[in-house]
């Protein structure tokens, strides 16, 4: 799998990326390190203890970097997300599927590309 072909999985605009960050080698760091990001997990565990102040920081997070690489179906997610917890309010069923649908999405094409190298 290609970068651009990463990025047309998720709904992400590659050229933009590219022109913000710069080079394909620069975009191939950013979207490898996504997996080591721990933001999804902690965002989990404090909406399972009802921690919504904690949960929006890691939903924040988790929305910069998303937006940052250009992955815009899982930020849009995220910000949706984001608009609940600021108003302390948890978010809807509906919301978390997708947001986990995103994600694993994301995920599961950055390990395909990873595959390929």
């Amino acid at each position: 799998m290609t970068l651009s072909k990463l990025y047309e999985v998720v709904g992400g605009d590659y050229q933009n990326v590219l022109e913000r960050l710069g080079d394909k080698e620069t975009i191939e760091n950013f979207v490898l390190r996504f997996l080591d990001d721990s933001s999804y997990v902690q965002l989990l565990q404090y909406l399972q203890t009802n921690d919504l102040k904690h949960a929006f920081y890691a939903a924040h997070t988790l929305k910069g970097i998303s937006q940052s690489l250009g992955f815009s179906r899982l930020g849009d997610c995220v910000e949706t997300l984001c608009r609940d917890l600021r108003k302390g309010a948890a978010p809807s069923e509906i919301t978390l599927h997708q947001l986990k649908t995103e994600f694993h999405c994301v995920i599961t094409a950055i390990n395909d590309f990873k595959s390929s190298l």
